[in-house]
């Protein structure tokens, strides 16, 4: 029996921070921002996967423990009853928070905490070694697209033990073939403007969704404001170069400063959520700064999020708009 541990944590601590308008020392603050995240370990204890939506594979008749733990607000454990819903309970059920993999297929087990939902991606395969536990599509080097422009995708399939799987046929799919065709060999064709989302299967396993805009954006624009009694201001552009997204603060940038105030790309505000699956692009606390990063589309990130790194503590943050 494997065992499959979860930290579910709703807390993030405060930081001893400078304010950079009088460079006066700031008393310590606590910055309270309810947040759930999902920690998959192995049974050494070793992180496997993190976020609000963990994967997971097993063997038909194989059984799973979830074992989890709840820290408040305050970092203090809680006792918590969680009762988890299988979306496909002909595939697997939860019961006494075991997972049991009962028939070959995927589907998704749920749980809410803290009006949080957390999922388990499941997969189950009746062989370890020749079915695909997981699909991937990489991120292109764009999904910013113009009109009849292209991109090609990439889909890679893997059995259980992280093994690349090889003669597979893989199924593509638009979410909205209005806005985007894809074709059998993973083509993209931008055919109207607006936003859509294309993703793969390969014998009834789906893929991570990968978003592309269409049209004539090329720049993204964002105004920082202020987060959890901390302070940011002033403004950040993003824009693709040279096959590099650049992130540009301005002058007028300036933030709260403490002993690690960072610039992050994420699709989160709350600061354990960037700290942990966010984008970290360097130190900085004023003025004008570009960061240059290489392998990361334009709207790949939805906000340049302010962090004090060490405590993981949102100062402020930019949502980037067209």
């Amino acid at each position: 029996m494997k065992n499959l541990f979860f930290l579910f944590v709703a807390t993030l601590w405060g930081c001893v921070g400078l304010d950079t308008k009088d460079d006066a020392i700031r008393p310590i603050e606590f910055s309270i921002v309810s947040s759930t995240k999902v920690i998959v370990t192995d049974n050494g204890g070793n992180p496997v996967a993190k976020g609000s939506i963990a994967r997971l594979a097993l063997l038909i008749d194989e059984k799973q423990l979830i074992d989890t733990e709840f820290l408040n607000k305050y970092g203090v454990k809680e006792s918590k009853s969680l009762t988890w819903i299988s979306s496909v309970p002909s595939v697997a059920t939860v019961v006494n928070n075991e997972v049991m993999a009962l028939a070959a297929g995927t589907c998704f087990l749920s749980t809410t905490i803290e009006n949080k939902s957390v999922s388990v991606n499941l997969t189950v395969v009746a062989n370890a070694n020749n079915d695909v536990a997981s699909v991937t599509v990489s991120a292109p080097t764009t999904t910013s697209l113009q009109l009849n422009g292209t991109a090609q995708l990439v889909a890679t399939a893997k059995n259980m033990s992280g093994a690349t799987l090889t003669g597979k046929t893989f199924e593509w799919f638009s979410e909205n073939s209005s806005i985007l065709t894809i074709s059998t060999t993973g083509l993209v064709t931008a055919i109207a403007n607006g936003e859509a989302e294309v993703h793969a299967k390969v014998e009834g396993v789906k893929s991570n969704s990968i978003k592309f805009s269409v049209g004539t954006v090329n720049q993204l624009t964002g105004t920082f404001q202020n987060a959890g009694g901390y302070m940011a201001k002033g403004t950040v552009t993003a824009k693709e170069a040279n096959g590099k997204l650049v992130i540009e603060l301005k002058s007028d940038f300036s933030a709260s400063v403490a002993l690690g105030t960072f610039i992050y790309l994420a699709n989160s505000t709350s600061g354990g959520t960037v700290k942990s699956a966010g984008l970290e692009l360097g130190q900085w606390s004023s003025g004008a700064k570009t960061f240059e990063v290489a392998g990361v589309a334009l709207t790949q990130y939805k906000y340049v999020v302010v962090l004090c790194k060490p405590a993981g503590v949102t100062f402020g943050f930019a949502e980037l708009k067209p």
